[in-house]
């Protein structure tokens, strides 16, 4: 006698797209769980504690929290008055040896800003901008989709530094070089991102995880946690649930999947499937090295206004891409952003312990390399901090640090990709690797799945949850 469903839909992996799409669907009535490995939600935007202080994993702020996508998605889940934001102002500092130059919370002064810092470039620099924020996506495209972000910079401007000042969030929030980075993808990422930056939750970035998981249970959603998912059940091709480590089966008429796309599709699924041939020929994106640093509270007396900081010493951000592994092997760093989220919240307390977050680009090399190498690529990076904010170093009370390969066990992205697929020109095509699958009743969320916009982002993966939610309930129409 054939087992009665358990569920609607059951969703691996609670990443924000698993938990944007468990909400939609919640909301919709239908009986959903999200099953996570961890004991928190989030993926990659949680939080976590050590001795005393709060560090956020890798998300140092959300943007697009007014407009673009996510803004209608808030709204949509009821979210707009549940969870407070502080909007920075300016939300990011970029510094090169000759420049420094702002993201602002409006466009506008972020123009002023640029043209302030590249006076001879000001009619290319409103030229550029204005180009990325017309509201014509299609001609956009039709520019963009062929070329690489590099292609298009030298197209509108001929200052070097101006090109890599442009280049650096890309290289930071997409792990790519203007030189590899499909052009597309990085206008799409920008309007979202950085026209409307900086917004950093009360409570840190685990609340906003929080926050959806709690919408998601409030619309009457299953949230299992602790449990990892080790088979997707099949039936002529058909996924009809999944299997934990434990051995439980949970029926469902639907399987979302919000994990890494590789692990889909070759481990839980044991048949042959198309998506399997088209995973091994992709290219994950980078991973990261990061330091989480606990501060002296002295810390504040000496240093003010503390936004997210990119500090480089290379305008050739395709050559630092190109030698990454080499570089990180000498110790020579060309590149790190640094995050003070204790600064952006307005819930810190008198009791409460100042953190900064340090990351850099890294190679997924093997683990003997990171224990060979860790403390002097730990040093590097504090030196070179500390030679660009003086007096860092003598401020740092604990530290923390994360390779590669603790992002890949905390998350079994491949390679512990931070980014999930490479945002190239010849990844990005929604056909690729659709969020609809060639398994009938499986769908992908998340950076692993393409929709032809480019991967990363909190926006990018809360508008996949949303388009699977519209997915699964026009197919029940």
């Amino acid at each position: 006698m054939k087992k009665k469903r358990d569920y609607d839909v059951a969703i691996i992996g609670s990443g924000i797209g698993g938990l944007v799409c468990g909400c939609y669907l919640a909301k919709a009535g239908l009986k959903t769980a999200i099953i996570e490995k961890h004991h928190s939600p989030g993926g990659y935007c949680t939080s976590f504690k050590r001795r005393g202080y709060r560090f956020d994993t890798s998300v140092h702020y959300i943007g697009g929290i007014k407009k673009g996508a996510l803004s209608e998605i808030l709204m949509n889940l009821e979210m707009e008055t549940s969870l407070k934001f502080h909007q920075d102002d300016p939300s990011d500092g970029i510094f090169l040896p000759d420049t420094s130059t702002y993201i602002r919370a409006n466009s506008q002064d972020t123009i002023k800003e640029f043209k302030k810092s590249f006076p001879s470039e000001s009619k290319d620099i409103e030229r550029f901008f204005r180009f990325i924020m017309q509201n014509d996506i299609a001609s956009i495209y039709r520019k963009t989709i062929e070329i690489t972000l590099e292609e298009l910079l030298n197209d509108f401007f001929s200052d070097t530094n101006l090109r890599a000042t442009i280049g650096i969030p890309f290289l930071g929030n997409m792990g790519l070089p203007p030189g590899k980075i499909s052009a597309f993808a990085a206008i799409v990422f920008f309007r979202e991102f950085l026209l409307d930056p900086g917004y950093y939750p009360v409570g840190g970035m685990q609340a906003f995880a929080d926050c959806l998981a709690n919408r998601f249970k409030g619309y009457g959603g299953d949230l299992v946690l602790s449990k990892e998912i080790s088979k997707i059940i099949l039936n002529n091709n058909v996924a009809e649930g999944v299997v934990t480590s434990s051995g439980k089966e949970i029926k469902s008429k639907f399987v979302v999947s919000n994990i890494d796309a590789t692990r889909t599709f070759k481990h839980l699924i044991k048949s042959k499937t198309k998506e399997a041939l088209v995973v091994d020929k992709m290219v994950p994106s980078n991973s990261i090295f990061a330091v989480y640093v606990g501060l002296k509270r002295t810390f504040k007396d000496s240093f003010k206004n503390l936004y997210d900081t990119w500090l480089f010493k290379n305008y050739d951000l395709n050559d630092s891409y190109k030698y990454l592994t080499k570089n990180i092997a000498e110790g020579q760093i060309s590149g790190v952003m640094v995050s003070f989220p204790s600064f952006k919240d307005l819930s810190f307390t008198k009791t409460s312990k100042f953190t900064a977050e340090i990351f850099t680009m890294a190679p997924y090399v093997s683990e003997n390399f990171w224990a060979i190498n860790q403390e002097l690529v730990t040093e590097a990076v504090l030196n070179f901090v500390d030679e660009n904010i003086p007096g860092f170093k003598k401020y740092v009370d604990f530290k923390l640090v994360a390779t590669p390969h603790t992002y890949y066990r905390y998350t079994m992205n491949r390679e512990g990709a931070a980014f999930g697929w490479a945002s190239i020109i010849n990844q990005i095509k929604s056909s690729l690797l659709p969020q609809v699958s060639s398994v009938k009743n499986l769908f992908v969320v998340g950076h692993w799945c393409t929709m032809g916009t480019g991967q990363g982002g909190v926006s990018t993966v809360a508008l996949a949850g949303k388009k699977v939610y519209e997915r699964i309930t026009n197919l029940l129409l």
